[in-house]
């Protein structure tokens, strides 16, 4: 019985990592289109990755000070 518990919350944790990652494309992609309304496709991409990075550098500075 203890057994089946740690498998269904292996399971459990899994799909919560997977679902995870789909929201995060799916955030990506709703970005991403808001970002083609303002300007040309090159430059929303380049708006989406500095948006990425400028995020990335703010988690890393909050975590290191």
């Amino acid at each position: 019985m203890v057994q089946r518990k740690a498998s269904d919350e292996s399971e459990r944790v899994t799909q919560n990592l997977l679902q995870c990652g789909e929201l995060t494309e799916l955030c990506l992609e709703l970005r991403l289109a808001v970002l083609r309304q303002e300007c040309p496709e090159e430059e929303a991409r380049r708006r989406l990755w500095r948006d990425i990075i400028q995020a990335k550098e703010r988690a890393w500075q909050r975590n290191h000070s």
